[in-house]
């Protein structure tokens, strides 16, 4: 079993698929073309990671559309922590995720936050974040959701994130509160 970060000729990972599907989905010129190998850090996925990694930096530093701290847990290349947070927060906006929702956002949400969390990934965690990976494989292909609530429990999350990261602690999810997971913001 592979644990984060994966690299390069690590093995067959539902996570990196995931991550090759956002990917996929972009719509930009980090865009990853067909061809990829799914679940594997192949050329043309640490190619599109890199390019992706490098975007988020550059609108964080030069747009302040985000954070910009991708690179201080990640290194260029490997889908780490930071990436993953970044990945799993795009097409969250603060309408999709409020008090009492149920929906895909929430799920991506919190799949975020696992990754925010987690600095070891024990084998629970590495499952969990496999089903997540699933889930979010499903809906890029299909449009499947698997949608969850925004409980008091996303809230208390979303609180200890917002602290961790500097950030008024809300429990809401805010455009400062996306900004910062967008840049790979993690604890």
């Amino acid at each position: 079993m592979s644990v984060p970060p994966w690299r390069l000729g690590y093995p067959k990972d539902d996570v990196v698929e995931f991550a090759q599907e956002r990917l996929a989905s972009l719509g930009n010129a980090c865009t990853l073309k067909p061809g990829w190998n799914p679940g594997v850090i192949d050329t043309a996925t640490r190619n599109s990671l890199i390019c992706y990694q490098r975007l988020v930096y550059k609108d964080g530093v030069e747009k302040q559309k985000n954070s910009a701290e991708i690179f201080l847990t990640d290194t260029e290349g490997e889908l780490g922590r930071a990436t993953l947070v970044s990945l799993w927060a795009q097409r969250i906006t603060p309408d999709t995720v409020k008090p009492g929702s149920t929906t895909m956002q929430t799920t991506q949400l919190t799949a975020a936050f696992w990754w925010a969390y987690n600095r070891e990934s024990s084998p629970t965690d590495l499952a969990r974040e496999r089903t997540f990976a699933r889930q979010g494989i499903a809906y890029l292909r299909t449009d499947k959701e698997s949608p969850s609530t925004y409980s008091k429990q996303v809230a208390d999350k979303i609180r200890a994130y917002q602290t961790a990261v500097g950030l008024p602690a809300t429990g809401t999810t805010d455009w400062a509160t996306l900004r910062k997971m967008i840049g790979g913001s993690v604890m």
